[in-house]
């Protein structure tokens, strides 16, 4: 009898090329050396989709280990073939780490793991609620300071794409404590699409169940960057305004969450609304284009979130770490500047989808270099000298995303008469490298970052309203030459 010419279906399918098994008639299996994994070229390769997926579980170098000929069988007492004990335990680590990741995705991949966290730090946003008007609930927690400042606004913390606002909590000593230390009164959110956000409707009930699985929402993914300044935004603010009373807030915006303020100065019929504006990381030029490596990256997570949760098919990675990962840390983090157990909340805590809509946005942007419109009508860039806002902008010398020449960029096209920019690196005698999450993760960002930022801040708060019984000098006569001689 002989034997079958190609392995079993699976080999049709484009994924890797099987082995064929010996019947116990064929010729003895004569051991060589096994080839490496072959890709099914005639059936056009698996989808990019499969690709990727297969990236993120074996990274580069893991899936051009040898795979091993068929186990070991004897037919009436002849030997088919045999693995070598080095490759067979290679194979068991390989098969070991697949079933214990697909395990993990279906399990701590869950939002039950978020919700039931032991700190609130690390929950999703639930405190409290903000409605847009497009029908999204936000979550929103609140930091009440132990000694209010009556001569402080209200700041407004927004967390960037593809992450929740654990972003700001995932540190022990992080920003919104010591800006409730010093007198804030401080509001984190979650964008659309993220925490346990949900857009109200008919796909509510069946998206909640699957925010319990690796798979992805239905009717939740198509907003853009333009929603979040149209929608989001507004709502916060006038959450904000309702609890305190404060119409104007200062907001801080990392990546995503700070590059939404450009496009809200030049759009928003309420401008005024945001009294200062603090970006880390949060650039709407890229000084070098194509950015090819993000290019790349983008249409990889878009091809996968078309099968599955990126968020949570990453969750596994709270456990356990696989080798070539820092090629992907690389874009978030400096490895030596931040804490273990701080990259593992991020990934257990934080990481979310980012919405196929935004990821499109994105996409002109990595190429041309310029923000735009979610239907490319507005070069946002073209209007920074609009922005009026007193800005901080604030950059990491290892920043691979909003890197310091882009951020350079757009500081100096920017509009407003009070503006400062602020760079922080070994080469500027920090106390660290810095990369782009780096600028709230990382150990040294508490000694040297955030009392910078909350001195800015300071200096430009409106103090104590005036009270109704000390009396208020006329401007006319304070200002007149007569009555100062």
């Amino acid at each position: 009898m002989k034997a079958p010419a190609r392995g079993p279906d699976l080999g049709r399918s484009g994924w890797i090329e099987t082995t064929p098994i010996l019947r116990p008639e064929a010729a003895p299996f004569k051991p060589g050396p096994a080839g490496p994994p072959r890709i099914d070229a005639a059936s056009g390769g698996p989808s990019a989709a499969r690709k990727f997926a297969v990236g993120l579980a074996f990274p580069a170098g893991e899936l051009s280990a040898r795979i091993p000929p068929p186990a070991v069988r004897e037919d009436r007492g002849h030997v088919v073939g045999r693995i070598p004990k080095r490759m067979h335990r290679l194979s068991r680590r390989e098969w070991a780490a697949a079933v214990l990741g697909l395990g993990l995705s279906a399990t701590s991949g869950c939002a039950a793991m978020r919700r039931n966290a032991a700190s609130p730090d690390l929950r999703p946003c639930s405190d409290e609620f903000a409605q847009t008007a497009d029908g999204w609930r936000l979550g929103v927690r609140r930091y009440r300071p132990r000694r209010p400042d009556p001569g402080k606004l209200p700041v407004v913390l927004c967390h960037g794409l593809g992450l929740n606002a654990t972003f700001w909590t995932i540190t022990d000593d992080n920003l919104p404590s010591q800006l409730a230390e010093h007198g804030y009164e401080v509001f984190l959110f979650d964008l659309r699409g993220s925490g346990e956000n949900s857009r109200l409707g008919s796909c509510d009930r069946f998206n909640r169940f699957l925010r319990e699985t690796p798979f992805r929402e239905r009717g939740e993914s198509n907003w853009s960057l333009d929603d979040v300044v149209r929608y989001d935004m507004p709502a916060v603010l006038d959450h904000v305004e309702r609890t305190t009373g404060q119409r104007r807030v200062n907001w801080v915006g990392h990546s995503l969450g700070g590059m939404v303020m450009f496009p809200f100065q030049q759009l928003s019929p309420e401008p005024y609304r945001i009294a200062n504006f603090v970006g880390m990381g949060s650039t709407i030029i890229q000084a070098t284009t194509p950015q090819k490596s993000m290019i790349q990256a983008n249409a990889g997570i878009r091809l996968l979130l078309n099968v599955a949760s990126a968020g949570r098919l990453g969750r596994p990675l709270t456990y356990f770490r696989m080798p070539g990962m820092e090629k992907i840390d690389r874009f978030y983090y400096t490895a030596e500047n931040v804490e273990p157990r701080t990259v593992s909340r991020f990934y257990g805590y934080t990481l979310e989808d980012p919405g196929p809509g935004a990821l499109r946005q994105f996409d002109p942007y990595l190429r041309r270099g310029h923000l735009l419109s979610a239907d490319q009508r507005i070069d946002y860039a073209e209007h920074l000298s609009e922005v009026l806002v007193p800005t901080l902008m604030v950059a990491g010398e290892s920043d691979l995303i909003s890197d310091v020449p882009s951020t350079r960029m757009t500081f100096d096209r920017l509009g407003s008469p009070d503006k400062t920019l602020l760079i922080f690196g070994e080469g500027q005698g920090s106390l660290g490298r810095y990369g782009h999450c780096d600028l709230v993760w990382s150990r040294n960002a508490p000694l040297e970052i955030f009392p910078a930022v909350i001195s800015w801040l300071d200096e430009r708060q409106p103090g104590p309203p005036p009270s109704p019984q000390s009396p208020v000098a006329s401007p006319q006569i304070a200002a007149s030459p007569q009555a100062a001689g």
